[in-house]
């Protein structure tokens, strides 16, 4: 091979890998971005909020322009916004708490009965 004909294939594969990598790039970005958008709408479904309250997205800049408009307009009037949260009720999560530390300590005394009974086959064996 000459030197022009290596020339005239990097210049070739120059300008493909960088497309490859910007488009890898992008990809990953967009990737990133859905699995943040995931996160955050399963977070809101497991505290009891509509899912897109938080994560709510917008189509175009015009429809996002829409939205701010709109909560504008009901915070200067007074009005409740367009999603309200839940309350938070301290004696609820409470109890909950309480009964999911029960299931959990019975869980344990299951695994140790499970384990005793595979070390007493061990040492009968």
């Amino acid at each position: 091979m000459n030197s022009g004909m290596i020339i005239a294939l990097v210049a070739i594969i120059a300008p493909l890998i960088t497309l490859i990598v910007i488009f890898d790039n992008i990809h990953e970005e967009k990737m990133r971005k859905m699995k943040i958008e995931a996160a955050l709408r399963e977070a809101e479904m497991q505290r009891g909020y509509a899912p897109g309250t938080y994560s709510r997205t917008f189509s175009s800049k015009k429809s996002y322009k829409e939205f701010e408009r709109e909560m504008k307009r009901r915070k200067k009037k007074g009005q409740e916004p367009i999603f309200s949260s839940p309350e938070y009720d301290e004696a609820s999560e409470r109890a909950a708490l309480e009964k999911g530390i029960e299931d959990l300590q019975k869980r344990i005394e299951n695994l140790d009965v499970i384990l005793n009974e595979k070390k007493r086959q061990k040492q009968d064996n």
